[in-house]
């Protein structure tokens, strides 16, 4: 097995992580590629072999990602567009999206072995298409993607199409597009619903919006929804993409952002028998309530 270490160093301890993995994944035989931006990081180097961050997703059989949930689907999208199943190991506040926490390493005998079970989750494309029906951005989204107020803190105004027809409109600070398994991240804060990642869905969350009868909608997974900027031409509000946390892109006003399921899913590693209410209870139910 050729395993690609991808961690968020030198962020909290990561890097004794890091290294713990080595250690443990060495002593099986295992591969181990790491990205050699990262090799001042690691005690053994002789126990690595190093290589540029695409090469070594792309020459490895399983990812495994050491940081929080914001590390996890950062590098769970280029995962899954090279069909590489990932594991995350928790080295971050929360780590709902991990497999695995810290203290529990030696559990990576089970992945050597192939005492592992895939779980396929849906993901979601967003797509920036001009007036001329060009793509000038598209990305894969794990979580979500956020369409927001863009260097300024004045509101946006959006309107939402589903499946061709007129869905809301909202002057808000933004709109969340999300995944089932993103419905516990940002979308939730903004009052959105927990979903089980196993039903696929689309969750549409307005942020803040100036609104008695705003409310999330659950749309289903075969639709489509087309966001577009409907702030005055002569004094536009402009707004701008964020899919999964990563740099804004900004949306040009005579733009649409088309957002569907994604043809590919995020294909997530999990050794231990937990279920998804059991975790949701653990990391953020008797969590907060410590």
């Amino acid at each position: 097995m050729k395993v690609a270490l991808i961690a968020d160093i030198p962020y909290g301890d990561t890097v004794k992580i890091t290294n713990d993995i080595i250690s443990e994944l060495s002593s099986y035989g295992t591969k181990i590629l790491v990205s050699k931006k990262q090799k001042k990081y690691i005690d053994n180097p002789e126990l690595v072999s190093f290589g540029s961050y695409d090469n070594i997703i792309d020459d490895c059989n399983v990812v495994i990602v050491v940081g929080g949930d914001g590390t996890v689907t950062k590098h769970a999208s280029d995962a899954a567009k090279r069909k590489k199943p990932i594991l995350g190991i928790n080295g971050g506040h929360l780590g709902f999206l991990s497999g695995l926490e810290k203290t529990e390493i030696s559990h990576l005998r089970s992945l050597v072995e192939g005492k592992y079970i895939v779980n396929k989750r849906m993901a979601l494309e967003a797509t920036i298409k001009n007036k001329d029906g060009k793509i000038i951005y598209s990305d894969l989204c794990v979580n979500d993607a956020l369409i927001g107020r863009c260097n300024s803190l004045r509101m946006i105004d959006v309107s939402a199409e589903l499946d061709g027809r007129h869905l809301a409109r909202h002057r808000a600070d933004g709109i969340i597009v999300s995944t089932p398994t993103g419905s516990t991240a940002y979308s939730m804060s903004a009052g959105g619903p927990v979903v089980d990642p196993f039903i696929e869905c689309i969750i549409f969350t307005p942020v803040c919006s100036h609104s008695l009868t705003a409310r999330s909608i659950v749309c289903s997974s075969e639709s489509t929804l087309v966001l577009r900027n409907t702030s005055d031409y002569n004094d536009p509000r402009p707004m701008s993409l964020v899919t999964d946390s990563r740099e804004p892109v900004e949306i040009p006003y005579d733009s649409e952002v088309i957002i569907k399921k994604a043809a590919t899913t995020i294909d997530f590693i999990t050794i231990k028998k937990q279920g998804f209410y059991e975790i949701l209870k653990e990391k953020m139910i008797e969590r907060n309530e410590a």
